[in-house]
């Protein structure tokens, strides 16, 4: 299978032994094809990679970089990350053979063969943004390419981007969201997989999303930090460390000029069973708990419940909702912002559903510019509180305004306290 990368010339020395490592772990381990999409000299991305590499380089400027650069730049908002990033969008009219082809960002490394091909995506298949089981939003990171359904679509989404230049932090990934919403298929996540989510044996694409290798041995060695990427690191530095080890195995291999055999993954491998049939321990021992019968006095007595809840149900597999599981039961939703669990769905498939867990769906209204609260809001749309930690927007407000209010994000309902007088 061909897979693609894109960056332009600002941007290569950033991810300059990303990609190095990429196109290697591409080579030995995935079985792929490598062609890379570049604006800027070729001379200059040969240099980086090697001149005897078996890549093939497409030098092409984005569709949009006309209007990119007749656009004035904005807090949030960068020309030259624009055209980099925007490149990803002209791949259907570069491939003019295959039917489906793979996409990824530079700061990933391959972990293990790539086999895509039963999967046949309408327009795209891509992994969820910030949790392995929240579905609402895409991350653009690793995109699986109908390149027919896509080249169809192109002037469309074109179009759709070219009105929203100048947007803050609005790139690719907010005009994929935005244009296909509804209409991209599910990626598994063992092939979008992020260290953050901790040590994974069938993780077969690793995106070093957030932190790349360098800042994560910063952040290895320095005392911990609360802002994006620090929280990211401390969700689970293990995971990091594995990745790292992985990563610096393709860099030594890289710099003797070898291929990554078998023998050099053994430890990897062995490492990532190691953490995952502890997993597996840990599921077979809550099934097993649940097995148990319990005697009366040991039941769990009913949770008390929000006043804003308009009813609550005890989850299933059918009904489970990631937001309405974790609005329910603020130990889960402290562990998953601690890092020690990475998502409710996870917690659910663990202990959850053997615990008689329940879900709330909040009462909630529309938020308009006179009721806005942003207390109300945040805790309504949990995204936007990660979007203001990594300074994506100044505050709830910021984001209502500036895109909340046109999508119709909605709110929490307050509800008033009786007020007890004192005898």
């Amino acid at each position: 299978m061909k897979w693609y990368a894109c960056l332009n010339a600002p941007a290569l020395d950033r991810y300059a032994t990303h990609l190095r490592v990429a196109v290697r772990t591409a080579i030995d381990i995935a079985g792929l094809e490598p062609h890379i999409v570049f604006d800027g000299e070729e001379d200059r991305l040969r240099a980086v990679l090697g001149h005897d590499a078996a890549v093939h380089i497409h030098r092409r400027r984005s569709g949009l970089i006309d209007a990119i650069e007749a656009t004035p730049e904005t807090p949030g908002w960068n020309r030259a990350v624009a055209a980099g990033a925007m490149l990803r969008l002209d791949i259907p009219l570069i491939e003019s053979e295959d039917e489906f082809v793979l996409y990824t960002d530079c700061d990933v490394l391959f972990a293990r063969r790539v086999a895509l091909s039963p999967l046949r995506p309408r327009l795209f298949a891509a992994a969820p943004m910030h949790e392995p089981h929240e579905w609402s939003q895409l991350c653009s990171g690793v995109l699986l390419l109908n390149v027919p359904a896509m080249r169809a679509e192109y002037n469309a989404l074109l179009r759709h981007a070219r009105d929203r230049l100048g947007r803050p932090h609005h790139y690719d990934q907010e005009t994929l969201n935005e244009h296909f919403e509804g209409r991209w298929d599910h990626l598994p996540i063992h092939m979008h997989w992020k260290p953050y989510w901790g040590v994974e044996w069938d993780a077969a694409i690793v995106h070093f999303h957030g932190p790349k290798a360098e800042d994560a041995r910063l952040l290895a060695a320095a005392p911990p930090r609360d802002d994006l990427y620090g929280l990211l690191y401390s969700r689970d530095p293990r995971g990091y460390a594995h990745f790292l080890r992985f990563h610096d195995m393709a860099e030594r291999a890289i710099r003797r000029g070898e291929r990554i055999g078998p023998a050099a993954l053994a430890p990897l491998r062995l490492e990532a069973a190691t953490a995952s049939g502890g997993r597996a321990l840990r599921r077979a021992w809550a099934s097993l708990r649940g097995l148990i019968p319990q005697r009366p006095r040991e039941a769990a007595p009913p949770p008390r419940l929000p006043p804003e809840a308009s009813f609550a149900e005890v989850v299933t597999q059918e009904n489970f909702d990631e937001r309405a599981y974790l609005y329910a039961n603020p130990d889960v939703s402290e562990s998953v912002r601690r890092g020690r669990i990475v998502s409710g769905r996870a917690h659910f498939s663990r202990y959850g559903r053997y615990e008689g867990r329940v879900q709330i769906i909040p009462r909630d209204i529309l938020a308009t510019p006179e009721n806005f609260d942003a207390e109300a809001y945040i805790a309504r749309n949990p995204d936007v509180a990660f979007l203001i930690a990594r300074g994506r927007y100044a505050s709830a407000r910021a984001h209502f305004e500036q895109r909340g209010c046109a999508e119709g994000r909605r709110q929490l309902v307050r509800t008033a306290r009786r007020h007890i007088p004192a005898d």
